[in-house]
């Protein structure tokens, strides 16, 4: 019964459109019959699972199946694994911060190619584990580094919160999520990514993906040169008012144009329309206009 339950499970994410895959989790009560259902079938612990459906699909992930479903099922954030299909191209430097377990960094490996690289910076070790784990069942050593350190505005060492899931710890100084509670900080390592680019001599990246819980108020102000030297396109999930304002302040100041990260990709016209937990594309001028040509 488990075995035809998960096989069903499957089978329904790849055939299903996405938008009847949207519609049925909107729904409370046939989302917990699912999840319930799944609950009952799925393993303890972590399992090697081949990802279902979306941009991921066929590739290796060792999951928590009782709270990772969506990364399974190819149900994660689809949003941004269209944007990243869309504006990631073969060869790039793409940088993932905050990569938890490595979803979104596999993501940008496909799309970037065996041309591209991926660095992957994360600064919670549990996370670190798992993420070298789904990179090393891909055999991706080569596309995907793994950077042990949290972005922040220096190089300096880092008081990091650990929240009460593995996708909710963050730099002290962070913005927003004052309603979780959170364990005995641990230091780890910190970074700016002016520094890891301009001091450290690594490659500078064209497009960067951000979700730091609310760390962007500490990134952004530590990647100044590169927002106006290299430009590259941003990804950023925003939590609370001050990262949106942070987030607007930094990039229209270093010439970017702001889209929502939904489809269509609406113009953001000013920071009163950013909701409470944005989804954001920012492009540099200049780039724009021949995106908005190209979609």
């Amino acid at each position: 019964m488990r075995k035809l339950i998960l096989s069903s499970a499957g089978l329904a994410a790849r055939i299903l459109p996405m938008n009847i895959k949207k519609s049925l989790y909107r729904s409370k009560l046939v989302a917990y019959i699912v999840r319930a259902g799944l609950n009952l079938a799925v393993p303890e612990g972590l399992t090697e699972v081949t990802v279902a459906s979306g941009e991921l699909k066929g590739m290796l992930l060792a999951l928590d199946l009782k709270t990772e479903k969506d990364y399974w099922l190819g149900t994660y954030e689809t949003d941004i694994q269209k944007a990243i299909m869309d504006l990631a191209k073969p060869g790039f430097i793409a940088y993932d911060v905050g990569a938890n377990i490595g979803y979104v960094s596999l993501l940008l490996g496909r799309a970037v190619g065996e041309n591209g690289r991926v660095f992957s910076f994360e600064a919670y070790p549990k996370n670190q584990y798992r993420l070298h784990k789904n990179i090393a069942l891909n055999r991706w050593r080569e596309r995907v580094v793994v950077v042990r350190a949290a972005v922040v505005e220096s190089c300096r060492p880092v008081r990091f919160l650990v929240g009460p899931s593995g996708g909710t710890g963050k730099a002290e100084g962070s913005a927003g999520r004052e309603e979780l509670t959170y364990s005995q900080p641990i230091v780890v390592t910190g970074v700016s990514l002016d520094a890891f680019v301009y001091e450290a001599g690594r490659p500078a990246p064209q497009i960067v993906k951000m979700d730091i819980e609310g760390g962007e108020v500490l990134a952004l102000p530590g990647m100044q040169r590169l927002l106006q030297e290299a430009r590259p396109v941003m990804l950023l999930e925003l939590h609370g008012q001050k990262a949106a304002q942070v987030a607007w302040e930094y990039l229209t100041k270093a010439g970017y144009r702001l889209y929502g990260m939904k489809p269509g990709y609406p113009p953001i016209p000013n920071i009163e329309a950013l909701d409470w937990k944005a989804y954001l594309v920012g492009l540099p001028l200049g780039r724009s206009d021949g995106w908005q040509r190209d979609r």
